[in-house]
């Protein structure tokens, strides 16, 4: 370093020489601080990007892990509607051919064909003589005529009573 020329009227060179070792001092305590400051600046810009790089990696896998979720409530989601098709699928087959077999004349025919019988019956409960007779063999017949055959398949389908 350059020392300041010696005169006879100036400052001493020993307290100049002393001031100058401490503003070296205090700029090299400055520029280390500085230093210190960047690499710690840069430390916690290292840290900052690895800290959004786990969280992006993180909701990736949240992301990921959730449409997994989805497609499983998906396929759950099909195999219910599937569920729900085939129960209307089989209940509207089912009222369809009830409805296709007995439409309301029918049943109304049906209902006064079975009032006719429920009268015929008290009619034969009241009188013993009528009971075996030809005559009321005939108008039992006679009713019965028409009534729809029993349907053997209806039979199965019926729960079995124990």
């Amino acid at each position: 370093m350059e020392r300041y020329p010696l005169v006879k009227k100036g400052y001493d060179p020993a307290a100049v020489d002393a001031d100058i070792q401490t503003l070296e001092n205090v700029i090299k305590s400055y520029k280390e601080k500085d230093n210190a400051i960047k690499n710690a600046i840069i430390s916690a810009q290292v840290a900052a990007d690895n800290v959004v790089k786990n969280a992006k990696m993180q909701a990736d896998e949240y992301k990921l892990q959730i449409v997994r979720e989805l497609e499983n409530v998906r396929r759950e989601v099909e195999r219910e509607r599937a569920k729900v098709q085939e129960f209307h699928d089989i209940y509207s087959d089912l009222v369809r051919r009830y409805l296709t077999r007995l439409d309301s004349n029918e049943i109304s025919g049906l209902h006064s064909r079975l009032n006719e019988i429920d009268r015929l019956i008290d009619h034969l409960m009241e009188t013993d003589s009528a009971i075996g007779s030809k005559t009321s063999k005939k108008q039992i017949d006679r009713l019965l005529e028409g009534l729809p055959e029993p349907n053997p398949d209806a039979d199965d389908k019926k729960p079995k009573k124990q």
